[in-house]
């Protein structure tokens, strides 16, 4: 969720183990979606999102748990972003593994603002990297290192916010991927935020899509539930249903 923070984007289901703010109406991208937006926490601000997230894939659950993912605001258009979680996932001979799964870093940086140009812009590098080699060896986390390159843009049009979100993603011994998404967010109460969002991953030549449903519910001033239920409607889904989802809370502190 994350994003929304993901591993390599290469496969939907280790996407969201690795990854995956606010219900303001400027920050509807991000957990528990997969595409990000151009938002940041604010100056000495802190974003914490810690989740439980699954996918099911060709008969057998990977998790994520639990998943944490930290946000600072470096100034008002600068977020630092430290995640990393906990991963468990099926043997081939039908034991369950775990150990900690792959660490993402991340610098945001919005160059345009919403209320000078009618639209927001940044860009966010992120490095996905091991720090257990023992994760690698059985498989729970990649022995590549992934460097992803995207921007995001977001803009509101009516009650309605609209973000979008592609980049590259360069693995160390390759394939290389390019990474698209979509989302429109609306108001569904005084407290709650809507989310659907198309996402997509091009390998070699095959694009497999991402549908996902979102919400925000801000129980309180600074404690946010954010959940989301998805599903693989691309060729990898073919050898058993792909079903995504993320449950979990987020923590505001404001300096």
């Amino acid at each position: 969720m994350p994003r929304r923070f993901a591993h390599a984007f290469v496969r939907f289901d280790a996407a969201i183990l690795a990854a995956i703010l606010t219900t303001s109406a400027h920050a509807a991208g991000g957990p528990p979606l997969v595409t990000d937006d151009p938002d940041t926490p604010g100056s000495g601000n802190w974003e914490i999102n810690t989740a439980v997230i699954g996918a099911q894939s060709h008969h057998h659950w990977d998790l994520a748990a639990p998943d944490l993912d930290i946000n600072y605001g470096w100034g008002e258009h600068v977020q630092l972003k430290v995640d990393l979680n906990w991963a468990s996932a099926e043997a081939a001979d039908g034991r369950r593994m775990s150990g900690l799964g792959a660490t993402d870093i991340g610098v945001k940086w919005r160059f345009v603002d919403q209320e000078k140009s009618g639209f927001a812009m940044s860009i966010y590098p992120q490095l996905l990297m091991n720090l257990a080699p023992s994760s690698a060896a059985r498989g729970l986390t990649t022995e590549d290192r992934e460097f992803f390159l995207p921007a995001e843009i977001s803009t509101l049009y009516g009650a309605f916010q609209f973000d979008a979100e592609v980049g590259r993603n360069f693995v160390q011994r390759g394939p290389d991927a390019w990474v698209a998404g979509v989302i429109v967010a609306h108001a569904c109460g005084p407290r709650l935020e809507c989310g659907l969002e198309l996402h997509g991953v091009l390998i070699d030549r095959q694009f497999d899509p991402l549908v996902n449903l979102g919400v925000h519910w801000k129980i309180v001033e600074h404690v946010i539930l954010l959940a989301a239920i998805g599903r693989d409607v691309g060729s990898a889904a073919e050898g058993g249903q792909i079903f995504l989802f993320y449950f979990g809370f987020q923590v505001l502190r404001e300096s």
